[in-house]
C-alpha cells in the first residue's frame, strides 16, 4: 500500500466522524436529513469539507480535479441527471415551494456537501486508489466506500431501513459520478451536478411538507409510509443513473490505464 493511499484511507474516517458525528452534536440529536438542510448551515459540512481541502492542499494532490475546468462541452454528458433535477424541481414548485430562505439554505447546504463529497470520494480517495490499483477496481472501491458511508445516516435519523436503501442508491450514484469525473477530467461536473440533484431531491422532500426522509447526496426523498416496493423508489429512480455512467465509462481500462489526471 503506498503513502498516498495510506493518507487517504487515514483521512477518511476523519472526516465521516466530522461528517456524521459532528453533525448530530450539532443537530443536538437525530433529525431527518431533510430537517438538517433546512434549519440553519450544516457546519459539519463545512468543517469535513475544509479538512478534506487542507489534506489536498497540504500534500499537493494536485491530480484531483479541482484545478481544471471541464469545457462547456462536455458538460453535455450531465444530460440525463439534469433531466432528473427539472423534473424534481417541476414537481416541487407543484407541490408547493418552500419560502425563499428555506431555498437558499437547501442550495448553501447542498452546496457544501457536494463539494465535501465530492473531494473526499471522487478526489482523494479515487486517486489514491489509481495508483495502487486497477482503474475498475478503483472505481468500484471507490463507489463501495461512498455507498458504505450512507449507511451511518442511521445515527442522524435513526431510521436503518431508510440508511441502507440510501446506501445502496448512493452505491448507484456514485458510479455516475465518477464516469463525469473520469470523462470530464475535473471535479467541477460531479460537484455541481451532485449539488443540483441534493437540490432538487430536498426541495421536493421539504415542498409542501410532504416526505419526511431525504438521503444524501443522491437518493430520492423516502415517504415516512413507504411500505413494500414503495420503499426501493430510491434505488429504481437511481438504477438509470448507474447504467449510463456505466456506459460513459465503458472503454475507461483503456482511457484511464494509468492515473495521469
Amino acid at each position: 500500500m503506498n503513502k498516498r493511499l495510506v493518507l487517504a484511507l487515514a483521512a477518511f474516517p476523519v472526516w465521516t466522524a466530522l461528517t456524521v458525528l459532528l453533525g448530530r452534536f450539532l443537530a443536538g440529536g437525530q433529525t431527518s436529513l431533510v430537517d438538517g438542510v433546512t434549519s440553519g448551515i450544516g457546519w459539519a459540512w463545512v468543517i469535513a469539507g475544509g479538512f478534506i481541502l487542507s489534506v489536498v492542499v497540504w500534500q499537493s494532490w494536485t491530480d484531483v480535479g479541482l484545478n481544471r475546468a471541464a469545457p462547456l462541452r462536455e458538460w453535455r454528458l450531465a444530460w440525463l441527471p439534469m433531466i432528473y433535477i427539472v423534473c424534481g424541481l417541476g414537481v416541487a414548485v407543484m407541490f408547493g415551494l418552500p419560502a425563499a430562505p428555506v431555498l437558499a439554505l437547501i442550495l448553501i447546504n447542498c452546496l457544501f456537501v457536494g463539494f465535501s463529497e465530492e473531494l473526499m470520494f471522487r478526489g482523494a480517495i479515487l486517486q489514491a486508489f489509481r495508483h495502487s490499483v486497477s482503474i475498475w477496481m478503483a472505481v468500484i472501491l471507490t463507489s463501495v466506500a461512498f455507498g458504505a458511508i450512507h449507511s451511518l445516516n442511521v445515527f442522524v435519523t435513526g431510521d436503518l431501513k431508510s440508511a441502507l436503501i440510501q446506501s445502496t442508491a448512493a452505491f448507484l450514484s456514485g458510479l455516475l459520478f465518477i464516469a463525469l469525473r473520469l470523462r470530464t477530467g475535473s471535479l467541477w461536473p460531479p460537484i455541481i451536478v451532485h449539488a443540483l440533484w441534493d437540490f432538487a431531491t430536498f426541495t421536493l422532500g421539504a415542498a409542501g411538507h410532504g416526505a419526511t426522509h431525504g438521503g444524501l447526496p443522491a437518493e430520492a426523498a423516502i415517504p415516512a409510509d413507504a411500505v413494500g416496493l414503495m420503499q426501493f423508489i430510491p434505488i429504481l429512480i437511481v438504477l438509470p443513473n448507474a447504467l449510463y455512467g456505466l456506459w460513459l465509462m465503458r472503454n475507461v481500462a483503456r482511457t484511464h490505464a494509468r492515473p495521469l489526471d
